[in-house]
């Protein structure tokens, strides 16, 4: 809420970096949902509006994907219609985003948005992936074709579900620092209920999904190191995670932590989904000699 409103930002183009730029009733003026907002925070404001100007960058090389898509669609027609669902994808996140601020951060709304943001991101993963068939189609020739589809859906699903539940809490955070205080960090934690509860110990879940993974694949890695490296990275992106996730336990969620434990946590649903996508090719590409060919 950086920015009260939509798409302006405090009724400007480029928002205000001093008080003293806004006029003495801003906080009614710019009222959200009937209700005044809080007090003007230059560097709440500047990050929301960099956001805004990300996603407008974001916006422009999603169109530039479709368009290079567009020559190689009848070759690989599945870049082409992943391409253009991520820009679909793009301009409905923006939309939820603008609802996201006329709302004032309603509940629920916060998590639909990072959804519909891990969606997008998905189909242009997916995109890229298949544009790389060739060297899939290299890796696969002759060698044993890797298993564990399976446990890498699971490890996928496990994933966004454990982001839903972390963007659940930090909508609990939300309103517990509405209620509190912004200077009350250290009760913030006792305050939270079940549903932290369940986000803290969900990593046991993806922790058993990798380890399955693993004993499928294990037989794959000395043949496809990039598998292997694949692998050995999602533990790392694990590991990274739940140590913030006890750092902000017990420290009492210093500010920098919040968004680097969010980072983590997408990237490594891009790795569990990347991994997923790459052992379905594979068993697809081994089943299909057709496929098998070199393409242009």
């Amino acid at each position: 809420m950086g920015c009260p409103d939509w798409p302006t930002c405090f009724g400007k183009l480029v928002p205000p970096t001093d008080i003293s730029q806004l006029p003495a009733d801003y906080k009614t003026r710019f009222a959200v949902a009937g209700k005044e907002i809080a007090d003007f925070d230059a560097f709440k404001t500047w990050v929301e509006y960099i956001n805004r100007l990300l996603g407008v960058l974001i916006g422009l090389f999603s169109v530039g994907t479709v368009v290079a898509s567009v020559p190689i669609r009848k070759t690989f027609p599945r870049v082409f219609w992943l391409s253009l669902g991520g820009l679909l994808a793009v301009l409905v996140v923006g939309g939820v985003g603008a609802y996201v601020v006329r709302t004032d951060l309603h509940e629920g709304v916060v998590t639909l948005h990072m959804i519909l943001a891990l969606g997008a991101l998905a189909f242009f993963l997916l995109a890229m992936i298949r544009s790389y068939d060739n060297r899939v189609i290299a890796q696969v020739k002759d060698r044993d074709v890797p298993v564990g589809m399976g446990w890498g859906i699971a490890l996928t699903a496990l994933v966004l579900i454990q982001i839903v539940l972390g963007t659940q809490v930090r909508e609990e955070i939300d309103l517990i620092a509405k209620n509190l205080g912004e200077g009350t960090r250290e009760f913030w934690i006792g305050e939270l209920g079940q549903v932290y509860s369940i986000h803290r110990v969900f990593y046991y879940a993806i922790v058993g999904a990798l380890i399955g993974l693993g004993m499928k694949l294990r037989s794959a890695f000395s043949n496809w190191r990039s598998l292997k490296y694949f692998y050995v990275g999602l533990w790392m992106a694990v590991g990274l995670e739940v140590m913030l996730g006890l750092g902000m336990h017990y420290t009492d969620i210093p500010a920098w932590m919040q968004p680097a434990h969010l980072l983590l946590a997408t990237l490594l649903f891009t790795g569990s989904t990347g991994l997923t996508t790459l052992l379905w090719m594979t068993r697809s590409l081994s089943k299909s000699p057709n496929l098998m060919m070199t393409h242009d």
